[in-house]
């Protein structure tokens, strides 16, 4: 194993065990992975540095005050998570109990909130500058988003989607961006990719109206 690797690897670690532990010093760290309090202490100036972990001193009841680590908020984001998992459950459960129906409501419901939030920031702007905060807007949410201007019309190509593995299974969850779109841009929308046709994104074509063609 590399040095680099050997390091990040140690201070998985050293997050794992602040996750278990809650707050400890270097001292009981190094005690726990069998490694130096000066190679502990390296680490969780790293991880300091980078926002994952916070320290702060707590007297005891001789000598200087411990100095105890934990995690930041920040660092809970490193460890796995399966809300895709969760989600991919209750939509099956959903799905059985009330019909595929069910699902087309939800997400309408789902496109409609999300639009209800925003639609005030979009008022008073015209469809190219409402276009590319709308884009921002679906690349905040995780994916990376971005528009084309193609003979069709704007083109907006979603990448690297945090909803994969469900809308895979579930397609409705792709009928949320579409009507966002269609919704808060006042224009006609259809897909033009799709991860269900085996692309490895999805892909949407908005068609500009007529008083607001590119010069």
């Amino acid at each position: 194993m590399s040095p680099v690797a050997a390091a990040r690897s140690t201070r998985m670690e050293v997050l794992e065990l602040l996750r278990r532990k809650q707050a400890a010093s270097a001292e009981a760290i190094a005690t726990e992975l069998g490694v130096t309090p000066n190679a502990v202490r390296q680490h969780l100036a790293h991880l300091e540095d980078d926002g994952f972990v916070r320290s702060e001193p707590v007297r005891s009841k001789r000598g200087r005050p411990l100095l105890l680590f934990s995690l930041t908020e920040r660092a809970h984001q490193v460890f796995p998570k399966r809300y895709g998992q969760l989600a991919t459950m209750v939509l099956t459960e959903v799905q059985e109990m009330h019909g595929p129906e069910a699902l087309d409501e939800i997400f309408r419901r789902v496109a409609d909130r999300h639009a209800d939030a925003i639609e005030g920031d979009l008022e008073g702007l015209d469809f190219d500058r409402k276009l590319k905060r709308l884009v921002a807007w679906i690349g905040r949410a995780g994916t990376l988003a971005v528009s084309e201007e193609t003979a069709d019309g704007v083109q907006i190509a979603i990448h690297n989607c945090p909803f994969r593995n469900t809308a895979l299974k579930f397609p409705q969850v792709c009928t949320i961006t579409p009507q966002l779109i269609a919704r808060l841009l006042g224009a006609p929308v259809s897909q033009a990719s799709s991860i269900h046709r085996g692309e490895s994104y999805c892909s949407f074509v908005v068609q500009r109206p007529a008083a607001a063609d590119p010069q």
